[in-house]
């Protein structure tokens, strides 16, 4: 199955100033209210489109323009770059995200040096079909005390019993 572009990323050290730069000249909404200070750009597509982000370089570089593809395995991807001739540019880190939606991310370079990222969503089908299962488990818990509760009441017939006579 052929994977999709997901999310772009402009990195560099003067971040704010390019910010700035993106948001006046294609009127891009850019949100930086996060830890990081990572500019979450809402391009404003809609049918069609990515969004993307502009933030200042961390450990794994100077600064760099690039696009993420999503992928079923981070791993795997990252396995098949380097047996094609690629680096490993940053390797994969969990950012986070709501529950069972964490989101894994990595990066490697081609031969010839550009820089591309990869995305790997947690709710994938498998994830997916593995949480029902534990609701299940988490169901049947509840049972021994409803067997509790149910020899209570015979209980409370019997004396209801008794008192009848």
């Amino acid at each position: 199955m052929p994977n999709r572009v997901v999310h772009f990323e402009i990195v560099h050290p003067e971040a704010t100033q390019i910010q700035r730069f993106f948001a006046d000249v294609f009127d891009w909404a850019i949100n930086t209210a996060n830890p990081m200070n990572y500019g979450m750009v809402d391009t404003g597509a809609k049918d069609y489109g990515i969004q993307g982000g502009i933030g200042a370089p961390g450990p794994f570089g100077t600064g760099h323009v690039t696009f993420y593809v999503e992928v079923d395995d981070v791993d795997a991807a990252l396995a098949k770059a380097v047996a094609a001739g690629g680096t490993v540019a940053m390797p994969k880190i969990n950012i986070g995200g709501p529950p069972g939606q964490e989101t894994i991310l990595a990066q490697f370079t081609d031969p010839f040096g550009n820089r591309y990222g990869l995305s790997q969503r947690h709710a994938q089908p498998a994830t997916a079909a593995a949480r029902p299962a534990r609701k299940t488990a988490a169901k049947t818990k509840p049972k021994p005390k409803a067997k509790a509760k149910a020899k209570p009441k015979a209980k409370a017939k019997t004396k209801a019993k008794t008192r009848r006579r």
